[in-house]
């Protein structure tokens, strides 16, 4: 299933937005539209393009609701959360931690995902069973033509 919308922006673009799904199936789109999507297929949640660089999240769901993967993919780069453990180019990893491409980090009861390469961070809340809460914010200003797809 691909819950992508296209858009194509050109000219001097402003984005402050978030997007964010829950463990219940509810997703509220960056357009602040919400539905509920029941399904244990993958997903993709969001994905765009900035400046040559691509973002991808995909989701997958278990049947309780709450997201037992989580795929995001930045700049080629693929951080994988699944079954309470963070690989990034399948490596295990332990927090903080620090790439060329992004920082994750503890971010209170939560952990942060943070682009170095795109105005883009990702937070989420595990907790037993799976993945309850992923928020996705992105915020630029950018002067030049930009083919943007996002949800």
């Amino acid at each position: 299933i691909h819950l992508v919308k296209k858009a194509v922006v050109k000219g001097f673009i402003s984005i402050a937005d978030v997007c964010e799904t829950f463990g219940s199936g509810v997703i509220q789109t960056f357009s602040k539209s919400m539905f509920y999507l029941k399904s244990t297929c993958p997903f993709t949640l969001t994905r765009f393009t900035l400046s040559g660089v691509t973002c991808s999240i995909t989701v997958q769901r278990n049947a309780t609701g709450l997201m037992n993967s989580v795929e995001i993919t930045v700049n080629k780069i693929t951080t994988v959360l699944q079954d309470g453990k963070i690989t990034v180019e399948g490596s295990s990893i332990s927090l903080p931690f620090d790439h060329t491409y992004q920082l994750v980090y503890q971010y209170g009861v939560f952990i942060k995902l943070r682009s170095k390469v795109l105005p883009f961070s990702a937070i989420w809340r595990s907790q037993p069973g799976g993945i309850s809460m992923v928020h996705l914010g992105t915020s630029t200003e950018q002067d030049d033509t930009s083919d943007a797809t996002f949800l």
